[in-house]
């Protein structure tokens, strides 16, 4: 029985002893035996509700807590941390893809194709026999940003390596700079239990009977929904240096992978997509007109002032570019002295808190007619988790292109998004710029 039906089975109970008692002394007599032993049975039976719900709990509260804590790769010795370390950067993208179209695998690569195998199979994703595995780690520092020093190892410098390719400007990456939080290699679906009633009490008379104020449950369930990218790569190209292809391939399926999550992430709702902040019904959201209209200071404070109702505490605000430059060229008073405008010029920062900018916050939103409306988004977002579910899988195809000259390369990651509190957040989504 889950814990909110014995709570409220509980509820029922103490409503029976109540009457039983109000009965009792109204007609100013003593328990009669059928009304002693149905006492005796309510009295057993919210033992061991009790018992029952302190067991369960326990049981919830250590399954989050092993579902949140990812597994710990050897011991925590320094000289272990080193040795993954130096694993880790032996790493080579290149050999992995020519030992997966051979069918052939040592080395290092071996190594971590067998130690991601297990991660996927503690996670309970089934993977293809003939991918290439790659561990979490092997590949995190490429999920964040370019790899290397100063984009050593991607960006200008790769591309110039690999015969004058100049990569396309990304968006930044702003979500792990805000606090979400993240669940990493996870065993099977997740749910976390969430109280969905607030504490509360009741002033009585001296000798009154207490109300019964059971509290309420639900959950938040994350289950792995897979994130793809796809590349065909020329064999001239992996027959270049081992840096170059590392470098090059590598970061363009991380940097794809990084930038569909934190879409996602923002905004998120669309077929097969995890909710993000901007698509979840349950988040506060100050409209500004019936087609949209343009930003004021009394939005901005009305984004905080919704979260703080909820009784959450906002840590920055999220936009993108376009609504980074109305900011700052809006007054904030209508007849306000020229240069008091609202984000002043050169701050990061928003109504006294951080604000990040990416272009991942869209543009391209609707309302009734208005189109091209942007959003502003304010909250906390270590109210925002991120969960995965092992490694990479990449699969390696020589054979669909083989007569173009061309490698497929497919990378598969298993994730999940969702929001513990909606109301931490508020959004608008109707301005124009």
């Amino acid at each position: 029985m889950k814990i909110k039906a014995l709570h409220e089975e509980k509820g029922r109970l103490i409503d029976e002893l109540n009457a039983l008692q109000n009965s009792i002394n109204t007609e100013e007599r003593s328990m009669s035996e059928d009304e002693k032993k149905r006492f005796n049975d309510i009295d057993a039976r919210l033992e061991s509700i009790g018992s029952e719900v302190e067991t369960l709990e326990k049981l919830q509260k250590r399954a989050a807590e092993k579902a949140a804590a990812a597994p710990v790769y050897g011991a925590s010795s320094s000289s272990e941390k080193k040795e993954r370390s130096e694993m880790v950067a032996k790493y080579s993208f290149k050999r992995a893809v020519e030992q997966a179209a051979t069918g052939h695998r040592d080395g290092v690569e071996l190594e971590m194709h067998k130690e991601a195998a297990a991660e996927f199979q503690r996670s309970g994703v089934s993977v293809s026999a003939h991918s290439v595995l790659i561990p979490s780690d092997a590949f995190k520092r490429d999920m964040t940003a370019t790899g290397g020093t100063n984009g050593s190892e991607g960006g200008v410098n790769v591309a110039t390596e690999v015969g004058g390719i100049i990569d396309v400007l990304l968006p930044n990456t702003v979500l792990d700079g805000l606090g979400v939080t993240r669940f990493d290699n996870l065993t099977g679906n997740l749910d976390l239990p969430k109280a969905s009633t607030q504490p509360a009490a009741g002033f009585n008379t001296e000798n009154g009977t207490a109300a019964e104020k059971s509290p309420a449950f639900s959950k938040v369930s994350f289950n792995p929904k897979r994130l793809a990218s796809y590349i065909q790569v020329s064999n001239q190209l992996l027959n270049q240096s081992s840096n170059s292809i590392d470098a090059y391939v590598r970061n363009y399926l991380a940097q794809s992978m990084a930038q569909e999550l934190e879409k996602a992430a923002i905004k998120g709702g669309g077929s097969n997509e995890p909710t993000g902040i901007i698509a979840n019904t349950d988040v506060n959201v100050v409209s500004i007109g019936a087609t949209g209209g343009a930003i004021t200071w009394a939005k901005v404070v009305d984004l905080m002032k919704e979260v703080e109702v909820d009784n959450a505490i906002g840590q920055a605000y999220l936009t993108n570019p376009k609504v980074k430059a109305a900011l700052q060229t809006t007054a904030r008073q209508a007849s306000g002295v020229e240069g008091n405008f609202i984000l002043q010029s050169g701050a990061g920062e928003l109504n006294g808190y951080p604000m990040a900018v990416t272009t991942n916050v869209p543009s391209d939103l609707t309302k009734s007619t208005g189109t091209d409306l942007s959003a502003l988004i304010f909250g906390d977002f270590s109210k925002l988790a991120i969960a995965s579910w092992g490694g990479m899988e990449l699969t390696v195809d020589p054979y669909s292109g083989a007569t173009a000259g061309l490698t497929n390369m497919i990378l598969n990651a298993y994730i999940d998004v969702n929001l513990l509190h909606p109301e931490a957040f508020a959004v608008c989504k109707d301005i124009t710029t």
